[in-house]
């Protein structure tokens, strides 16, 4: 079965420009028998639309003018922009076997409208000249079902989304739907409130098996079915916009990719790409990050200190994301973490790795600084000396940047705080239950708040690599890369919509 479900709005149903040319005085007179239905002081007059020959007035009003009046001549004066371009288009085996019209009345919410008043906008009144449209244009659909929108308060109406939306989840749960009907919706008439709310529930209900009819009364000829799939991308790529503000790349990729197709166009190619590069770097495996990034990085990845930035814009982007613990994790990953890349670059020779890739500096190491044995507490010194060995982290690894380095011994030092404050409150904060509050990851690098914070790790970072940078996010690769998606993604809409427009 196919079923039509149909919002309508103020201008849904007209006047033809010549209507008032037959007779002058033919609204008045209509309006002069009519309108102690309409129980108001106000006068309604025909109004021509911006750049339209055809008049308007408000839905309420034609209602209860013509619709309780209406004959074959006044309805012959009638005019149905979208309704028309519409009907065409759902002909042959789109033709509705059941049409489901949604009507607007606010009596309860306005008591006494000014002229003005949503209230005037109401379609309720207009079901007389609907059933007639439906009965020439549809003539198989022997009754018409008509569900309202009755808002009990202004607060509450239907340019409210909240309330249009639970307006429109309870009209539409009262009917019954098979799993086989296929859904046509028409959404544009109405507030915006209530076109979104029926998109969103139309789409939430139906899934798959709904069609939007969109169309646009100055253009009718360019009235167009859109697939719900279509439709769903286009709402989906405005959430994947907000995924990737979080630097979400695994829920981008995740989103999107229902929609990726064998023979992706440049647009889509690019932005996969681009996402898989980031997702490796999101999960820290840096290595595989760099191999994705072509000519343009090679020359930072010569470097041997480059990955050490990267762990750090890490942590920046993980407290961006809420995320305490792991900005914690990330931010001490990276100095220590560099500082392991330092000694494994300068002392190569004195390096030896164990089976899983962790690094001992063997007691070589004292032919070129003969006072690191000295600097070592006395069980690790009788292990270098018994063993040739000693696993290169924490106490070991930071005694040997010192005794290369003897301007960091002084407690004032930069470096200070990694060896200090920050050892001294890492192993505490990982090892509790409870969460993390942001200003205890700020602490724990002796700073008080963000900026601090970036600039204190940028700080231990370039005085271990001898670099000059001045900011995390401008040193980090995947800040430019980050930039790139945000473009790759725009691109990759915009060809969309290009796409869906050439259907």
């Amino acid at each position: 079965m196919n079923i039509w479900i149909v919002t309508t709005g103020n201008s849904d149903v007209q006047l033809k420009h010549d209507f008032l040319a037959k007779d002058k005085a033919r609204w008045n007179n209509l309006y002069r028998t009519g309108s102690q239905a309409l129980r108001t002081n106000h006068v309604f007059q025909p109004v021509k639309k911006d750049d339209d020959m055809n008049l308007t007035v408000p839905a309420r009003v034609m209602g209860v003018i013509c619709g309780n009046q209406l004959n074959d001549d006044i309805y012959g004066d009638l005019y149905f922009p979208l309704l028309d371009a519409f009907s065409k288009k759902l002909q042959g085996q789109n033709q509705p076997d059941r049409i489901i019209v949604i009507l607007t009345n606010q009596e309860a919410a306005y008591k006494n409208p000014d002229k003005k008043s949503p209230y005037w906008k109401d379609t309720c009144t207009l079901k007389p000249i609907l059933n007639k449209y439906f009965q020439i244009n549809f003539p198989k659909i022997k009754e018409v079902e008509y569900l309202e929108l009755k808002p009990t308060s202004k607060d509450e109406g239907l340019d409210n989304w909240d309330q249009a939306l639970k307006l429109v989840q309870q009209e539409l749960s009262t009917l019954e739907f098979k799993p086989l009907d296929n859904i046509y919706v028409s959404h544009q008439a109405g507030t915006p409130a209530i076109s979104s709310a029926i998109q969103f529930v139309s789409l939430a209900k139906f899934g798959k098996r709904v069609k939007l009819l969109v169309s646009n009364e100055y253009e009718p000829e360019n009235t167009r079915l859109i697939t719900s799939s279509n439709y769903l991308r286009g709402i989906q790529l405005q959430e994947a916009k907000v995924l990737l503000e979080r630097f979400d790349y695994s829920g981008v990729e995740s989103l999107l990719k229902p929609y990726w197709l064998d023979s992706a166009s440049p647009q889509e190619k690019k932005l996969r790409e681009l996402l898989k590069i980031a997702i490796q770097w999101n999960f820290a495996n840096f290595d595989e990050f760099a191999k994705g990034l072509g000519e343009a990085a090679q020359e930072r990845l010569k470097t041997w200190w480059w990955t050490g930035y990267e762990a750090a814009y890490l942590a920046v982007v993980r407290l961006e994301q809420g995320n305490t613990v792991e900005a914690l994790f990330h931010s001490f990953r990276a100095v220590e973490g560099l500082i392991c890349k330092w000694a494994e670059y300068e002392y190569k020779n004195h390096i030896q790795y164990k089976p899983d890739g962790s690094p001992d500096i063997k007691s070589s190491i004292s032919r070129d600084l003969p006072n690191y044995l000295n600097r070592l507490y006395p069980n690790m010194q009788d292990k270098l000396r018994n063993q040739g060995k000693i696993g290169l982290y924490s106490e070991s690894l930071y005694q040997l940047l010192q005794t290369a380095k003897p301007e960091c011994q002084n407690h004032t030092h930069i470096m200070s705080v990694v060896w200090g404050k920050a050892r001294d409150n890492r192993n505490p904060l990982f090892h509790r239950l409870l969460g993390l509050q942001e200003q205890e990851v700020f602490e724990a690098w002796d700073t008080n708040n963000k900026d601090t914070w970036k600039n204190q790790v940028l700080k231990c970072l370039n005085f271990v690599a001898n670099q000059t940078f001045t900011s995390l996010q401008k040193t980090s690769l995947m800040y430019q890369l980050h930039q790139d998606l945000k473009q790759a993604l725009i691109d990759y809409e915009l060809q969309s919509f290009s796409d869906l427009l050439s259907e």
